[in-house]
């Protein structure tokens, strides 16, 4: 294991940048502060530097033919290698009463939903599609300048790594969140009265934590406030964290119709809205939103 007090200098190659190198450069910040960054291919100079990535054939790098691949055949670039060697202690970072199995949770979905699709791309990987989804490594890619722009590569770099940063924070804070917010689904779960619906206390991520414990596929609606209180939503479940299918949707009848329609079908007078595809509704108070979770598991 690396110890990163002694990471005083880092590099990588220069010229033209993609996901792999942004991202690693990135996660190393979120690590080690703003640290400068040398980006050459002047190997005399790369030497001089106490971590190198993306190039040099080094620890960090995966253009040599013996590269490393996962149990799951995705090959590692510097990304991913940057990540299995300092993720760990990047979460901390975020909370440092986390537990280890949680910090291994929130170190296995960033390197799921956001490094590996970043290290296939680089490594040629062909992330297969029938619609064409722009991906993080496209969004970065287009920071490098155009062919006709005089704007510095090595300046589009630092914004593009900004931006990196901004994206990985997000994710890794929302994956803590998601661990903290776990007492308050399981004790709505644990408290509800009508066994096909779930009242939370307070607006959180639930779905993830939901999955984990209801093992018997019981919930069907969750009910949670908004921040203020002032409106409660009706929300699906999924069958499973990959689909949009769930496993029962709202009240055929009230989707897609106006709250003054809703109101004269369900008999309330507070409705917010129900969207067409009949995955979450709103009303203003919570025995209205009750009231169409009730009516939804009846028909």
């Amino acid at each position: 294991m690396i110890n990163e007090k002694n990471i005083k200098t880092i590099g990588t190659h220069n010229g033209k940048f993609h996901a792999d190198d942004v991202m690693a450069t990135a996660m190393l910040r979120l690590l080690l502060g703003d640290i400068k960054v040398t980006r050459t291919r002047d190997e005399n100079i790369l030497r001089t530097l106490d971590l190198v990535y993306d190039i040099s054939l080094g620890e960090f790098d995966h253009h040599q033919l013996n590269k490393e691949i996962r149990e799951n055949n995705i090959p590692y670039a510097a990304c991913g290698l940057i990540w299995r060697e300092f993720g760990s202690r990047i979460i901390q970072r975020f909370d440092s009463q986390l537990e280890e199995n949680d910090i291994i949770s929130i170190f296995d979905s960033v390197d799921k939903n956001l490094v590996q699709g970043i290290d296939a791309t680089d490594n040629g990987i062909d992330i297969k599609s029938d619609i064409k989804v722009t991906s993080i490594s496209d969004i970065i890619q287009n920071f490098n300048p155009t062919w006709d722009s005089n704007d510095s590569i090595d300046e589009a770099f630092e914004e593009a790594v900004q931006y990196a940063t901004a994206v990985i924070k997000r994710i890794i804070s929302k994956q803590v969140s998601v661990i903290k917010a776990r007492i308050i689904v399981n004790e709505a779960f644990e408290n509800r009265t009508i066994n096909e619906i779930m009242v939370l206390k307070n607006g959180c991520p639930w779905l993830q934590q939901l999955l984990k414990i209801d093992v018997n596929n019981e919930i069907l609606f969750v009910i949670s406030p908004d921040e203020t209180n002032a409106e409660y939503k009706i929300q699906t479940v999924k069958k499973n964290a990959d689909t949009f299918e769930a496993r029962k949707d709202l009240l055929e009848s009230i989707r897609g119709k106006s709250s003054e329609e809703i109101n004269s079908i369900i008999k309330i007078d507070d409705a917010i809205f129900c969207h067409k595809a009949g995955f979450i509704a709103s009303t203003k108070s919570m025995e209205s939103a009750l009231k169409i979770a009730k009516l939804s598991v009846s028909t």
